[in-house]
């Protein structure tokens, strides 16, 4: 990995700005996730419930919902400063994953959407969000799998021409640490070398039109790439694929994996 590992995606933008843009990715993963969630979690009222890297907060509020006023739920980052004041039973915590855990093993979900995947060491992360969890807790994590991402028909003119773009993209992401592109697609093969167990993945995968709401909010973080690793010319013809109308392709694939800690 290159020098960007240690590199937040959006860390140059404003609070403000970076506050809408995580607003606008919690609403467009919002109904897979909890999905999922509702899926594969028993949630019972008072358990206690950790995520790592919250961002707007939106699922912090989602957790509260799940385990009443009796619960804990706990949002952990490095930085906090965007965020809002908690509301009981949210509290939040400024803290480093890979420090050691603060509140070891009081958890009975640790939980992680878009946060493994950027690090820098991945396996180790997973090894510290275990540390969080109690004997038999479970660790729900989601990344992006980007390597499926290309439009529908390549055949079409101009179409090769934005599916390479979309290829050296993700290859200048690689390569220059700002995040594993590909992660979500090793995620369940990473939880369960960390020792998990009942370790179960499902994919959350969709075409998508370009022009639509999430279209250009990609075409937004297209040009944020950009900026951080100098894949300028194919992010323009990416960006510029993306808004406009009329060209569908295959979204990056949302992986959602759960497995549990053995006690």
């Amino acid at each position: 990995m290159g020098e960007l590992s240690s590199v937040y995606f959006a860390s140059a933008r404003s609070a403000a700005d970076e506050a809408g843009r995580l607003q606008r990715l919690d609403g467009f993963y919002a109904a897979p996730t909890t999905a999922w969630l509702e899926q594969a979690v028993d949630f019972t009222p008072g358990m206690a419930i950790a995520e790592f890297g919250p961002g707007s907060g939106r699922m912090l509020s989602w957790f509260a919902q799940r385990t009443g006023p009796g619960g804990d739920v706990l949002g952990v980052d490095i930085d906090l400063s965007r965020a809002d004041p908690p509301q009981p039973p949210v509290r939040l915590m400024e803290a480093d994953l890979f420090e050691p855990a603060a509140e070891p093993e009081r958890f009975d979900l640790v939980y992680a959407r878009l946060v493994v995947g950027h690090l820098s060491d991945p396996d180790t992360a997973i090894a510290r969000l275990m540390d969080w969890l109690k004997p038999g807790g479970m660790l729900a994590l989601a990344d992006l799998d980007c390597s499926s991402s290309v439009p529908v028909d390549t055949s079409g003119p101009g179409m090769q021409a934005v599916a390479d773009a979309m290829t050296d993209l993700r290859a200048a992401m690689d390569a220059s640490g700002l995040m594993d592109s590909a992660f979500g697609a090793r995620l369940k093969t990473c939880m369960r070398a960390a020792g998990l167990a009942k370790v179960q993945a499902q994919r959350f995968e969709r075409v998508v039109e370009t022009g639509s709401d999430w279209a250009r909010f990609q075409a937004d973080n297209v040009e944020i790439i950009a900026d951080l690793t100098g894949a300028h010319e194919a992010a323009s013809i990416a960006a510029g694929f993306m808004r406009t109308p009329g060209a569908p392709y295959h979204d990056q694939a949302l992986v959602f994996c759960t497995g549990i800690k053995p006690g």
